[in-house]
């Protein structure tokens, strides 16, 4: 049958300028650097999507673990975030590669919250912890 209309739409954005795409995950690779930040399938999803998307812009937001190498970072800001009624200064660095046509950009967060975390058990636990909700209202607001 007809191509859906989701796909015309795709394909008038591809004819018009190439996508932008903004990702955000706890998991997360930066094969440049050789991090792997990853507790199950998700982290090899966006491995393969770093090297497989369509020509454009990959803008990708991750928090940074304490025991990632993540090498030299330029800085880009400091957010200022409220969780719990009080303030919470997060650094935000940056870098940037080129694969094939995929411009990549990542902006990778620093916090107390995200780097007591480690490469293999990025996410907090038990979830029963309040210090597990901080963490989740901090990079959600991020």
């Amino acid at each position: 049958g007809p191509p859906s209309r989701r796909c015309d739409e795709v394909r008038r954005e591809r004819s018009l300028g190439s996508p932008h795409v903004l990702v955000a995950a706890i998991e997360h690779t930066i094969p440049e650097r050789k991090v792997k930040v990853n507790a199950g399938g998700l982290g090899k999803v966006l491995d393969q999507m770093l090297r497989e998307h369509p020509p454009g812009e990959l803008s990708l937001v991750h928090p940074m673990c304490g025991d990632a190498d993540y090498g030299p970072l330029d800085e880009y800001k400091k957010l200022t975030v409220v969780v719990d009624g009080r303030d919470h200064e997060v650094e935000v660095f940056t870098m940037q590669s080129m694969c094939g046509d995929i411009q990549r950009t990542w902006y990778l967060l620093r916090h107390p919250f995200f780097t007591e975390q480690g490469k293999k058990a990025p996410y907090p636990s038990p979830m029963t912890k309040l210090s597990v909700l901080r963490y989740f209202s901090l990079w959600n607001q991020c």
